[in-house]
């Protein structure tokens, strides 16, 4: 969860606001994915 936040401090900091939300989006997939392992 930690790396998640950082990630999306760095893109808020690096990018747009609609680049914020995708990543966030494909971070949280990956997460969920490896959740179920």
């Amino acid at each position: 969860k930690v790396i998640i936040n950082e990630a999306l401090e760095l893109a808020r900091t690096f990018s747009t606001d609609d680049s914020v939300r995708f990543i966030n989006g494909v971070l949280d997939a990956v997460r969920r994915t490896l959740g179920r392992e």
